[in-house]
């Protein structure tokens, strides 16, 4: 692994650790106003395609041998030590989301109004990407042995395009950005195994 990797992943990292105390304060309280719940899940979205692209490049150092899939598809839960199974941190990006315009200069109210929104979902999606953060090890096996499969005609555990919570085209801003670095560093990694990133 080369320096730019290294600086990649420990930039990563610090990221998602910084994530994670941001908006740690925020999963606490029951309610956001709208606003704020999106700029919330616009930093979550960023630094989970962070650490999913960390977690290609780290996948490219492991050796595992391809097991043939199983025919019931099973995602990957954490059981909490007293509660309820809880989602695991999803390896694969999702889909970018679809905008719909309002049509002319209409205004309806209810687009205007402010709309509090649960962080439950912000929580467990947090609580997700703590468990990677503290223990990445599990997780950098499962894409190891999605990626040993992938040669099979899957696609690229990354979408298309810009990371997830990263906007803009400039290429300045590209060099600066971690969620960039790690994208590079994860795509090159891919591009190196044959994979179609």
């Amino acid at each position: 692994m080369d320096a730019k990797t290294h600086s990649a992943l420990d930039l990563g990292w610090r990221l998602v650790s910084a994530t994670l105390a941001r908006l740690g304060v925020l999963a606490g309280r029951g309610w956001l106003p709208g606003a704020l719940w999106a700029r919330a899940f616009q930093e979550l979205r960023r630094a989970e395609g962070a650490a999913r692209r960390m977690l290609v490049v780290l996948a490219g150092g492991v050796t595992v041998e391809a097991r043939p899939r199983r025919v019931k598809r099973v995602e990957p839960t954490k059981t909490a030590p007293n509660g309820p199974k809880r989602p695991g941190f999803a390896l694969f990006d999702p889909l970018p989301e679809l905008s719909f315009a309002v049509a002319g200069n209409v205004s309806p109210g209810w687009l205007t109004e402010p709309v509090p929104h649960s962080t439950q979902g912000l929580a467990a999606r947090l609580a997700a990407l703590s468990s990677l953060a503290n223990d990445p090890a599990p997780a950098v096996r499962r894409m190891a042995l999605w990626l040993a499969r992938a040669e099979r005609g899957r696609t690229s555990p990354l979408r298309p395009g810009a990371p997830p919570g990263v906007a803009g085209s400039d290429w300045l801003e590209r060099e600066a950005d971690v969620a960039w670095q790690c994208d590079v560093a994860a795509r090159e990694m891919l591009n190196g195994a044959g994979q179609s990133p």
